[in-house]
């Protein structure tokens, strides 16, 4: 799955101790400025059958954070596009996954993103719930997923700053219910390999390039 930093995560590294914290994290950032529009088209996964009328495409295994030994698991987001086999139109969607302790669901129901005419807010779809069983009384280990639609000329737009030896990325956040959020920075190059995915799934079948 592709791991995303957030501030929770951040935090969370800073408690292990600054000098790894900073190590670990510089690491994981560098890894993923070294990622390409190509690499992240490559590593796409493309869900087709005969009998489907629409293709899903995602980049779920686009950039993996390996995961901690110890702790809990981190927040995770990746992006998937849904294909129409007759018309070529795409649908976008980001998809997220929340991972928190709590007495009860957070319900993670506003996204609020970046556009070229500034920001904009839009309830999300909730996809999955999980909770880990714990003594009455007590936060349990919870995780929402949730999803939310991505127009395409703001997702075309944003691979197109993915140019240059510069690392750009689309920020985003997710609102509670509480007024609790979490910031999410998804890079350009995961966004630009997408779209390069979706144009080729396009070709190959001789659908319009819209």
């Amino acid at each position: 799955m592709a791991i995303r930093w957030t501030m929770p995560v951040a935090i969370a590294l800073l408690a292990s101790g600054p000098a790894s914290a900073a190590s670990r994290q510089s690491s994981v950032e560098r890894r993923l400025a070294a990622m390409t529009p190509a690499q992240f088209q490559a590593r796409t996964t493309l869900q087709d059958d005969d009998l489907d009328t629409v293709a899903t495409i995602t980049t779920a295994n686009g950039f993996v954070e390996r995961r901690p030994l110890l702790g809990p698991a981190l927040d995770d987001v990746f992006l998937r596009a849904f294909i129409d086999k007759t018309t070529g139109r795409t649908a976008y969607q980001a998809y997220v996954i929340l991972r928190y302790r709590g007495y009860g669901w957070a319900n993670w129901d506003t996204a609020n993103y970046a556009t070229p005419a500034g920001p904009r807010a839009i309830a999300t779809q909730r996809i999955a719930r999980l909770k880990a069983s714990c003594p009455r009384g007590f936060a349990c280990l919870r995780s929402e997923t949730v999803g939310f639609a991505i127009a395409a000329p703001v997702l075309k737009a944003s691979a197109r700053l993915s140019v240059g030896d510069g690392t750009t990325s689309w920020p985003f956040k997710i609102t509670a219910q509480n007024g609790t959020e979490r910031a999410f920075l998804l890079s350009t190059a995961e966004i630009a390999g997408l779209s390069m995915a979706v144009d080729a799934y396009r070709a190959d079948r001789h659908l319009p390039i819209l």
